[in-house]
C-alpha cells in the first residue's frame, strides 16, 4: 500500500471510531435528572455529543498518524491498542459518570491506583481485561478490513462527515456563546456531561453589544467557588482560659456509613453505648465525600476552603488548641491520611503521624488500626490528656473478614461495579446486605475501643463523637448513583451522629426535632465547651455551639470535590465550580420554582467569610 491509501483507510478508521464514541457517549445522558423540555438543549446534546466525540476520535487518529510508516503487523497493532485505550477509557468513564456524575480525573486514577481508598474486586479487574483485550481484536480486524479498500471507503461520505462535524461545531459554540451571556442553566449543566468538553465562551463581544444579561452573569459569578488560596484564619488570636481537667476525647468515624443502619440490630454496641449519650437525628456531614466530610469535621468550615487550607499547609483551630493543652493526640485510619491530603491540612502541625494501616483489604486494615490504637493508648502518659482519631473504612468498600459470624443473608459474595445499574434493586436484596454486615464488622470493632475505656476507668472523662464522614447511597431515588460524591441528598449526606460523655445535657436533643446539625458545628463545640476557646465562634467556624440552644436552621451546605449544595428540608440548590446551578428536591430530581436566595446569599457569606 501507498501512504496515501494507508492514509485514506485510517481515515474510515477514524470516522467508524467517530461513530462509536458517539454511540457510547449516548449512555451520559441516560442520568440527566429529567430530560430537556426546550429544543435548544436538545440540540445542543445532539451537536455537541457529534462534535465533541468527533473531535476525540480525530485526536487519536492524528496522533497515530506516524505508525503509518511502520511494517503492516506493527502498524495494526499499534494503532488498534491505542485506539482501544481511548474507546475504553471512554466506556470506563461512563460507569464512573453514572455512579458519581464527574469524569475520569487525576484525583481519581490516584485512589483507584492506591488500593486503599478505592478496591475493586478481581471479576471487575479481570471484566475489563477481557474486555479492553476483545476492543483491541476488534480495532486490528477493522483496521484491517478498511486496508482492504472496501465497497465502502469508495464512497464520497468522509468530506460530508467533516462538513456536519463542523456545523454541529459552530452550533454548539454559538449556543455556548449565548447561554453564557445569558447564564442559560439548561445549557450550561448538559455541557458538564460531556468528558473534556469545553465550548466557547464571548460575555466580552457579547457585553459590548448589549447581548448579555448582567443581572444572571453577575449572580452565577457570585455563586462559584474563589480560586483564592488566601486565608484570613482566624478572624481574631484565640482568647482561652484555663482548663482544669481536660477531658480525654475519641472520634469514632466509620467511612460510607448511611444513617439508617445506625440501630440495634445493625450496630448493637454503639447503639446501646449511644443510650448513654444524645444523638442527633438530622445530622447532615460537610461533604458528600471524605475529603469535605472530614474537613468540615475538625475545621468547622464548608468544604469550599480545602484547597485553600492545602495550599497554606493550615491546621484547625480545634488541632491548635489540643497542641496548646498538652493532649496526646493518636490518629489510627485505615486508608492513608495521604489520600486526600489530611497530612497537609487537618493534620499539617502534627509530626511523625502514622500515616495509614497494615493489610490488603478494608477490614484487614480496620482490625490494624484498632489494634494499634489499644497499644497506643495502654501505653500513653496517664497524667495527659488523649485525643483520639479512629477511622474504619470496611463500608466503603463492602468488605468484612471471610467467615465473619455476623451476616445479613442473602447477601452478595462479590460486588462488581460493572454490574450496577438504575434497575438493581438494594434492599433487603443482597448488596444491602453485605454492606450491612460491613457495617455490623465495624461495631464489633468499636466494642473494643469502649470495652477499653471502660476497664481503664476513664470513660466518664472521656467525650466519645460518633459518626460518619459521609453517608453511602445504594440508588435510593432510583437514579443511578452508587456511593457517594455524586449528589446532595440525604442519601449521601445524612450520618449518624452521637456525642457521649461529660457536660452533654441529658436529653437535651429533643429540643432540636428536625432542626439540621452538621459536621460543622463538632469543632466549635468541642472548642467552646471543652477546650476553654472563649471567641466569639464566628472567629475560626460556620457552625454553631450543639450544646446551647437549640437553632431553628432552615438551611445547610454540603460540598463535593468540584461544588457545593445549599441544602434544605424540602429542596436542594446545587452550584458547581464555576456557578453553573440547577434547582432540585431532595430526591435529586428537578424542582419547580426558584431557589430561596437569602439562603444563597448566607451561604456565600460562609464560603468567603475567611478569605482574604
Amino acid at each position: 500500500m501507498t501512504f496515501k491509501q494507508k492514509l485514506h483507510s485510517h481515515g474510515w478508521v477514524i470516522l467508524i471510531n467517530a461513530l462509536i464514541a458517539m454511540l457510547i457517549a449516548v449512555r451520559y445522558f441516560l442520568y440527566l435528572p429529567a430530560f430537556p423540555q426546550d429544543g435548544l438543549s436538545t440540540s445542543f446534546i445532539v451537536a455537541g455529543t457529534w462534535s465533541q466525540m468527533a473531535l476525540l476520535a480525530a485526536l487519536i487518529g492524528l496522533i497515530t498518524i506516524p505508525l503509518l510508516w511502520l511494517p503492516t503487523f506493527a502498524r495494526r497493532s499499534l494503532i488498534a491498542i491505542i485506539a482501544s485505550v481511548g474507546l475504553a477509557g471512554l466506556v470506563i468513564d461512563t460507569f464512573v459518570f453514572a455512579q458519581y456524575r464527574f469524569h475520569i480525573n487525576a484525583v481519581v486514577v490516584e485512589l483507584v491506583f492506591s488500593g486503599d481508598v478505592v478496591d475493586f474486586p478481581l471479576i471487575t479487574w479481570l471484566m475489563t481485561i477481557v474486555s479492553v483485550t476483545g476492543l483491541v481484536l476488534f480495532q486490528y480486524w477493522l483496521i484491517s478490513f478498511m486496508e482492504k479498500n472496501p465497497t465502502l471507503t469508495k464512497k464520497r461520505l468522509g468530506r460530508k462527515f467533516v462538513f456536519l462535524t463542523f456545523v454541529c461545531l459552530l452550533f454548539t459554540n454559538g449556543v455556548h456563546v449565548w447561554a453564557s451571556a445569558y447564564a442559560y442553566q439548561p445549557v450550561n449543566i448538559i455541557k458538564q456531561y460531556l468528558p473534556l468538553f469545553q465550548p466557547a465562551t464571548a460575555n466580552s463581544f457579547m457585553r459590548k453589544h448589549g447581548w448579555i444579561d448582567e443581572q444572571a452573569v453577575d449572580r452565577q459569578k457570585s455563586m462559584a467557588l474563589k480560586g483564592n488560596s488566601d486565608l484570613n484564619y482566624p478572624l481574631s488570636p484565640l482568647k482561652t482560659k484555663a482548663v482544669e481537667k481536660p477531658v480525654n476525647i475519641v472520634f469514632l468515624v466509620v467511612d460510607s456509613w448511611r444513617e439508617d443502619t445506625f440501630n440495634a440490630d445493625n450496630t448493637p454496641n454503639l447503639w446501646a453505648f449511644s443510650q448513654k449519650g444524645e444523638r442527633f437525628y438530622n445530622h447532615i456531614s460537610t461533604g458528600n465525600a471524605t475529603r469535605t466530610g472530614i474537613f468540615g469535621l475538625f475545621y468547622g468550615l464548608p468544604g469550599t476552603y480545602w484547597h485553600g487550607f492545602l495550599a497554606n499547609h493550615r491546621a484547625p483551630v480545634l488541632i491548635d488548641r489540643l497542641q496548646q493543652l498538652d493532649y496526646q493526640i493518636g490518629l489510627f485510619a485505615s486508608a492513608k491520611l495521604t489520600a486526600p491530603e489530611f497530612n497537609q491540612t487537618v493534620f499539617a502541625s502534627l509530626k511523625n503521624i502514622r500515616i495509614g494501616s497494615k493489610g490488603s483489604t478494608p477490614s484487614a486494615r480496620d482490625i490494624d488500626l484498632t489494634k494499634d490504637w489499644l497499644s497506643w493508648y495502654d501505653k500513653r502518659n496517664k497524667s495527659k490528656p488523649t485525643f483520639s482519631f479512629l477511622f474504619y473504612d470496611a463500608p466503603h468498600g463492602y468488605d468484612f473478614p471471610e467467615g465473619y459470624p455476623h451476616q445479613y443473608q442473602p447477601m452478595l459474595k462479590t460486588l462488581n461495579y460493572l454490574n450496577l445499574d438504575n434497575d438493581t434493586d438494594p434492599e433487603p436484596e443482597p448488596l444491602m446486605n453485605r454492606y450491612k454486615t460491613s457495617v455490623h464488622f465495624v461495631d464489633s470493632l468499636a466494642k473494643k475501643v469502649l470495652d477499653k475505656l471502660k476497664s481503664t476507668g476513664e470513660l466518664d472523662n472521656t467525650l466519645v463523637v460518633i459518626t460518619g464522614d459521609h453517608a453511602q447511597e445504594l440508588n435510593d431515588n432510583k437514579l443511578n448513583y452508587w456511593g457517594h460524591n455524586g449528589n446532595f441528598t440525604p442519601a449521601q449526606t445524612h450520618v449518624p451522629f452521637v456525642m457521649v460523655g461529660p457536660k452533654v445535657p441529658e436529653n437535651f436533643v429533643k429540643g432540636w426535632g428536625n432542626n439540621f446539625s452538621s459536621h460543622e458545628d463538632v469543632a466549635p463545640t468541642i472548642a467552646k465547651n471543652y477546650l476553654g476557646v472563649e471567641n466569639k465562634i464566628s472567629d475560626y467556624s460556620t457552625g454553631i455551639d450543639l450544646l446551647d440552644t437549640p437553632q431553628d436552621r432552615p438551611w445547610i451546605m454540603a460540598s463535593s470535590y468540584s461544588g457545593y449544595g445549599v441544602v434544605s428540608h424540602d429542596s436542594i440548590l446545587e452550584v458547581g465550580a464555576t456557578g453553573q446551578s440547577q434547582f432540585m428536591d431532595i430526591t435529586n430530581h428537578p424542582k419547580d420554582g426558584q431557589p430561596n436566595y437569602q439562603y444563597l446569599q448566607q451561604a456565600l457569606e460562609q464560603i468567603s467569610r475567611f478569605r482574604k
